[in-house]
């Protein structure tokens, strides 16, 4: 699994990046390292390939099929990732997570971790007050 340092980790998650948002809560990460693309490797059922924690909690296969992974003025939902196969993240491109969860408001930290297990598994876990 690859390992990101903090440092980096507050430049593409910066202390405002949690948002409530209607029916949930949003996640703007800043793409700081390279271009990134999702070239093959995602599964026909993404759900069960991808953990949605949320303060160590997993969100359920029906929360997870109504997450979107929105760059640029595209979004992309978990329950059709095959879509997102091949799109590039250039430096400097803002993704947003939406995530469908309940409970949670402004002023509140929470923990957001994603995990995508692929033959590389990737994981981000971030610490954050909701704004």
């Amino acid at each position: 699994m690859s390992y990101i340092p903090k440092y980096i980790l507050k430049r593409m998650f910066k202390k405002d990046c949690v948002k409530k948002v209607e029916d949930g809560v949003e996640i703007e990460m800043i793409n700081v390292i390279s271009p990134l693309s999702i070239e093959d490797g995602i599964p026909e059922d993404p759900w069960n390939s991808v953990d949605i924690r949320v303060d160590g909690k997993n969100l359920d296969v029906e929360a997870k099929k109504q997450a979107t992974i929105s760059v640029e003025d595209n979004t992309y939902s978990v329950a059709k990732a095959k879509e997102f196969e091949g799109v590039v993240i250039p430096v400097g491109e803002k993704v947003k997570l939406f995530l469908p969860v309940e409970g949670i408001e402004a002023g509140e930290e929470h923990e957001f971790e994603v995990v995508i297990q692929t033959d590389n598994p990737f994981q981000i876990k971030v610490k954050r007050e909701v704004q």
